[in-house]
């Protein structure tokens, strides 16, 4: 692996512990300065709980942490180099207040770090105008989608002109081009800000490809570090896809298997699954969705494909029962659907793009309720949460709170 520069973070040691859940286990680190790092693995293996930690938003259990050659555990250098530090965390518009608008979102975070009116405001400026937010900055948070969320609460975060940018997934959920548009102008503003560091989680290896530096993690342990071409070179892969599924130990790279989809079996002279006719959707004088048609066969697994606020999610809502059409109509296997009809709910299986768990129940106590509100017979309740728990490789976390997940 190629030698390191000087570091932006020092970790040693460092373990982590969500009750029963291990999120790190005696990670030692060192992170360059000046340089953009991506943390890479999938979901659970404590990019998330790492971030938290060098940025000072959760408290270290075991083990040290140096920021800009100082010591995280002790509260008064936290507070000292906390202007330093940006922290952006996981989840589509979380550092956002939704009722504020774009403009007041971006001008409270500047008040937060003392800025003054004509500081703030050009700064503010600057922000909208190089992220595209400029022609909505008066827009609710709330209203906006979400790459244009993403991209304000870069703007929140970059308001006092950090030295370390820390960046927890921020593409998750956001669609190709607004991606795109993010890390260009995230490679702008580093070109910009000489010596600025970027630490990004990423569960995208094609985004991983464009960053200087990379920690491979997998079940809270560093598999390894080093450039994109370092890893690549160092386990004889072409991609980084390629290359990470290399570094993992050989019993998990023994269970991988290449995803595909059979072909779908047609069912002639069966009812549609789904069918919708002119479905059209407006708020007041705003049309999220105008006059679409489809057929949804049976079997089919049918995707809809298109950028942040195109009107996916509100066509959804539509079929699903959840929000009844301007105009036009859908029916679920010839059956009209009419929104808040319980007997058209308990057909369909809905999963919402934001986070829509009760965080306070377990992962027991979430499958369970949901079997109840679906009003299955009560001897079957629980075979089915055993049965998902196994299938879903939830053993490990079913007494663990939603939100900890």
């Amino acid at each position: 692996m190629s030698a390191q520069p000087e570091c932006v973070a020092r970790v040693a040691d460092v373990s982590h512990r969500y009750r029963k859940i291990r999120a790190l286990h005696e990670v030692t680190l060192d992170i360059p300065a000046g340089c953009r790092v991506g943390l890479i693995g999938p979901d659970g293996v404590g990019k998330s709980s790492l971030l938290a930690l060098i940025s000072g938003a959760r408290r270290l259990q075991t083990g040290t942490v140096e920021v800009f050659g100082g010591d995280m555990r002790r509260a008064g250098y936290r507070n000292q180099i906390s202007p330093r530090i940006a922290y952006m965390p996981q989840g589509l518009g979380r550092n956002l207040y939704a009722t504020l608008s774009v403009f007041d979102n971006v001008d409270y975070f500047g008040r937060l770090f003392g800025q003054g009116r004509a500081e703030r405001t050009r700064h503010i400026d600057e922000l909208l105008r190089s992220t595209g937010l400029a022609p909505f900055r008066d827009r609710q948070a709330a209203k906006l989608s979400g790459g244009m969320k993403q991209k304000l609460g870069l703007c929140c975060a970059l308001i006092h002109d950090p030295d370390l940018l820390i960046l927890d997934e921020p593409t998750t959920g956001v669609d190709p081009l607004s991606r795109r548009q993010f890390w260009e102008l995230i490679d702008r503003l580093h070109a910009r800000r000489e010596g600025m560091s970027v630490i990004v989680a990423t569960a995208y290896m094609e985004e991983a490809e464009r960053f200087d530096w990379l920690v491979a993690m997998n079940a809270g342990e560093v598999l390894a570090t080093g450039s994109p071409v370092d890893l690549k070179a160092h386990t004889g892969e072409a991609t980084l896809d390629d290359a990470f599924i290399a570094l993992l130990p050989e019993a998990q790279r023994a269970g991988h298997r290449a995803v595909t989809v059979p072909p779908r079996r047609a069912e002639p002279g069966s009812a549609p699954a789904i069918q919708a006719e002119g479905l059209t959707m407006r708020f007041g004088d705003f049309t999220a969705v105008d006059s679409v048609s489809f057929r949804i066969e049976r079997g089919e697994i049918f995707g809809f494909l298109g950028s942040n606020g195109c009107g996916k999610t509100t066509t959804m809502k539509m079929l699903t029962g959840l929000l009844p059409p301007s105009a036009g109509s859908a029916s679920l296997v010839g059956n009209p659907i009419e929104a808040h009809d319980l007997a058209t709910r308990k057909r369909v299986g809905y999963m919402t793009q934001a986070f829509s768990l009760y965080s306070e129940l377990t992962v027991r106590q979430t499958l369970v309720l949901h079997a109840r509100l679906f009003h299955l017979p009560a001897e079957e309740v629980m075979p089915r949460v055993h049965e998902l728990i196994e299938r879903f490789d939830l053993g490990g976390y079913t007494d663990t709170l939603a939100a900890a997940l």
